[in-house]
């Protein structure tokens, strides 16, 4: 009777919980992990917060990261312990071997990169002080992992953007040396690693930057290869090098000029992050009468290479530093001229990469023809350039017309070139011209030919590239006239009719040429489009519709033919 009761029993229970498990499977969703949005926080209010969160280190957290509020600490340090500003920093962050300069690492120590080595180093820092300063009751922070790790903080984001530094903070920091009366004040900042010796030193003209070495995962030539592998190997990366090099400074300045009359409105040098890490930059037109560092660099050069079988090329230099925000927008591995790594067969410490490519790869932005392409690409510009095909010494050859502008083989550049639309001839040169290859649905297009050729040329005057290059109204011309020729026109200012060359019908002989109608609206439209116009949109802007239309006209809406 027991053995039977004690099987009932189980029976019941396995019934109880067959029953549960169907009922949560098919009554119940399956509960899914919701992720919160991601709120950014924005930069005036990040107040020198910041996120610990080593996902690198730790990958997915197992609890929200924590926002160290850098600001309260400082604060706490001096008015607790009566520290200076300058004096604070020491309590966290460790000094190098000779005590130096002062790293901006946290934790102190950690014995090996790994998950448990972090988390041990961190837990031993920050709660080890927390619960020090509590016992000499002292105000301290939290010691539980809750209050550190709050839920509410897992969403948010606080991430400061990259601070730019650029020709203006180049000027304001020389000038603010200079009027401390610091000789050799480029060695506050700039120096280059003696593979001898093993030191940091300054070597006069070569004042690089700090991105050439220190920038751990770019791809790099081998000129640098020894330095860039130190400093990976110690771990030397940007954003700690410039922590150490900048902050060090301004802690050293505001502690030298504690008690100083400082003058109205100076600035003290800054050691909080929003005071660098703004996410405000400064366009190149706004940076354009800033004075450029003077590295010895010649204010114009002639580019005449050895045995090279094109003549040589006038560089403005000068002219040219207006139009960057840093020096590293030409010279990416160092100050050096291209041909110390670029040679006219290429070799290895130039990554094999010739003269010729050096300066006319359209694919590289440090190039010479690289950097003119991206400037077409510019909306004022776009409208023609898009559809010329870029020439340079890797594609289509060399052509004379082209080469010639720059190749020259004169030590003066050529004299600026204003185009001018008084000489046109208007019998010729109509003001406006009919487009009459919709003349079945739509009155005759009005194209306004004198009017756009003006405003051509008056944004060709505005622009140094453009009205270099552009030293002849015709090459204007080209931009709608793509396969004319003024030297084989029969008549001047008479070049052919675009139907000269497109036909009303699709050539399936010439699959690379549109028909007309096709070749008139992506000339036009295209143009609009990457000129950013705001008109036109529509058909009847461009075409006035007819009163009377021909009944079998397929691109007639049905409602409207009726």
């Amino acid at each position: 009777m027991k053995k039977g009761l004690i099987v009932f029993v189980i029976g019941l229970c396995y019934l109880i919980l067959l029953i549960y498990g169907i009922g949560s499977i098919y009554s119940v969703e399956t509960p899914t992990e919701v992720k919160k949005p991601v709120q950014k926080i924005p930069v005036q209010k990040l107040d020198d917060k910041i996120s610990i969160a080593h996902t690198d280190i730790f990958g997915s957290l197992e609890r929200p990261q924590v926002i160290f509020d850098h600001k309260k600490h400082v604060e706490a340090l001096i008015k607790e312990d009566s520290k200076k500003e300058w004096e604070t920093c020491d309590s966290c962050h460790p000094r190098n071997e000779d005590k130096s300069l002062m790293s901006f690492i946290f934790p102190k120590k950690v014995a090996r990169k790994d998950k448990d080595s972090y988390m041990n180093a961190y837990h031993d820092e920050c709660i080890g002080c927390h619960k020090e300063r509590n016992s000499q009751k002292k105000k301290t922070g939290p010691v539980t992992c809750g209050d550190c790790h709050p839920d509410k903080l897992a969403a948010l984001q606080y991430k400061y953007p990259i601070m730019e530094f650029n020709y203006e903070h180049h000027d304001t920091h020389a000038k603010k040396l200079k009027e401390k009366n610091i000789q050799d004040s480029c060695s506050y900042c700039h120096h280059i690693f003696n593979v001898h010796s093993e030191e940091l030193v300054y070597e006069k003209g070569k004042e690089w930057s700090c991105y050439y070495c220190h920038e751990i995962g770019r791809k790099t030539g081998p000129v640098l290869a020894i330095e860039t592998r130190i400093i990976r190997e110690k771990g030397l990366g940007l954003e700690k090098a410039s922590h150490m090099r900048c902050l060090n400074c301004h802690l050293y300045f505001k502690k030298h000029d504690e008690g100083k009359i400082r003058q109205k409105d100076a600035k003290e040098p800054p050691v909080e992050c929003v005071k660098c890490h703004t996410g405000k930059y400064k366009t190149v037109a706004e940076l354009e009468k800033v004075p450029r560092p003077d590295s010895g660099q010649p204010e114009k050069a002639f580019i005449d290479i050895e045995k090279s079988k094109m003549k040589g090329v006038p560089f403005d230099h000068k002219a040219h530093q207006t139009q960057s925000k840093t020096c590293r927008g030409c010279h990416h591995e160092t100050l050096s001229n291209c041909k110390e790594c670029h040679t006219l067969f290429g070799n290895p410490d130039g990554n094999n990469v010739n003269l010729a490519g050096a300066y006319h790869d359209i694919s590289s932005e440090k190039s010479c023809s690289g950097c003119h392409f991206v400037k077409q690409s510019a909306k004022d510009c776009n409208g023609c350039h898009h559809a010329i095909m870029p020439v340079d010494a890797q594609t289509k050859g060399p052509k004379k017309a082209v080469c010639t502008i720059c190749h020259s083989g004169k030590r003066e550049l050529l004299p600026a070139s204003k185009l001018t639309v008084a000489g046109l001839d208007t019998e010729k040169v109509k003001k406006e011209v009919e487009v009459k290859i919709l003349e079945k649905e739509y009155e005759p297009s009005k194209f306004p030919h004198m009017k756009i050729i003006e405003k051509m040329t008056k944004i060709s005057n505005n622009d140094k590239l453009a009205s270099y290059f552009h030293r002849d109204l015709k090459t204007l011309c080209e931009g709608c006239h793509h396969q004319s020729r003024a030297e084989a026109e029969a008549k001047k200012d008479e070049p052919p009719y675009c139907r000269n060359c497109h036909s009303i019908a699709f050539d399936p002989q010439r699959l690379n040429r549109p028909r007309l109608l096709a070749a008139y609206h992506r000339q036009c439209i295209k143009c609009h489009i990457k000129m950013e116009l705001k008109k036109p949109k529509e058909c009847k802007e461009c075409h006035k519709e007819k009163e009377m239309r021909p009944t079998n006209i397929l691109s007639k809406p049905v409602e409207a033919s009726r």
